[in-house]
């Protein structure tokens, strides 16, 4: 058979059933259904629909305009925290791969001075973190 003249679908063959199409006629549930995708966090409309029908979980995201502040600085502590790892780790190396006192000394006071800073930055994150306001309370 020709792939060409096979173009029907048929819902009573199991081989034909890999695609479904629906439509939503109203705007307020086309809106509707949008809203409830953008916030769920799935990658794709079909991933979204495919989910809700089959009582698949996921997530729900939202947003608290109260916390944008905190989680602005959260993340740039979290930037920051990386950015002396690679450093850290960076002196790690060159301490393991040469063996001069002179360049030894120097990558211990570097690997001192990470280490307390990357301290540091910890303790402001944790702060930052205990600082957010309350949102699910416990029971």
């Amino acid at each position: 058979m020709n792939p060409k003249q096979d173009k029907t679908r048929c819902a009573t063959s199991p081989s034909k059933w890999d695609r479904w199409h629906i439509r939503l006629p109203k705007k307020e549930d086309q809106e509707k259904v949008e809203r409830l995708f953008r916030k769920s966090g799935v990658k794709t409309k079909s991933d979204y629909v495919r989910a809700r029908i089959l009582g698949e979980s996921f997530k729900v995201i939202t947003e608290d305009k109260s916390t944008e502040k905190h989680l602005r600085e959260l993340s740039s502590i979290i930037a920051s925290i990386q950015q002396v790892g690679i450093l850290y780790n960076e002196a790690v190396k060159t301490l393991n791969s040469y063996h001069s006192v002179a360049t030894a000394q120097r990558m211990l006071t570097k690997l001192e001075r990470y280490s307390a800073l990357l301290i540091t930055l910890q303790e402001q994150a944790i702060r930052l973190t205990e600082g957010l306001p309350n949102q699910h309370p416990t029971e």
